[in-house]
Order: C-alpha cells, then structure tokens, then sequence
C-alpha cells in the first residue's frame, strides 16, 4: 500500500471515528446539536493526530515494536484537515 492511500485511509477512518463519536455523544449528551457534537468529535480525532506525532517520532519505539517510521508532518497534515472539517462541520450546522 502506498504512502499517499495509507494516508487517506487513516483520514477516513479518522473521520468516520470522529462522526460516529459525535453522534454517539449527542445520543447520550443531548445538551448540544448533532452537528456540533460531530465537529466537537473531528477536533478531538485532530488532537488525537498531534498527540500520535510526538508517539510516532520515536525511533526507540519504532524498533522495539517494528513499526514503520511514519513522518511528523503526515500527523499535522491530519491535524489540519481534521480540524479544517470540524470547522465546516460546524459552520453548516448553524
């Protein structure tokens, strides 16, 4: 699998984690709109993105479990989109 598809498929299923979320809470929290939990639940999966950078930026790690070395910038590239969908998200839920 390449980098760029690997990359797109970790932002879906950010993304459906973060919907999914978001409608959980309204469920369970209905203080708030549907779209604005959903929005709430992209800015967490944002700052879920950043938090795994400084994770994934260890090569300790990396050897000691055998993961693949996953560049930084990927993680704030996440970061951005998923916080720049949250944003729309919420805007269009008025």
């Amino acid at each position: 699998m390449s980098d760029r598809l690997r990359f797109l498929t970790s932002l879906l299923v950010a993304a459906a984690a973060a919907t999914l979320g978001g409608v959980l809470f309204d469920v369970l929290h209905s203080g708030t709109t549907v779209t604005r939990s959903i929005a709430f639940g992209f800015w967490i999966a944002a700052a879920v993105a950043l938090a795994g950078m400084a994770v994934a930026a260890s090569t300790r790690l990396a050897h000691r479990f055998d993961l693949p070395f996953i560049e930084g910038w990927l993680f704030l590239v996440a970061s951005f989109v998923l916080t720049g969908i949250g944003i729309v998200v919420d805007m269009l839920g008025g």
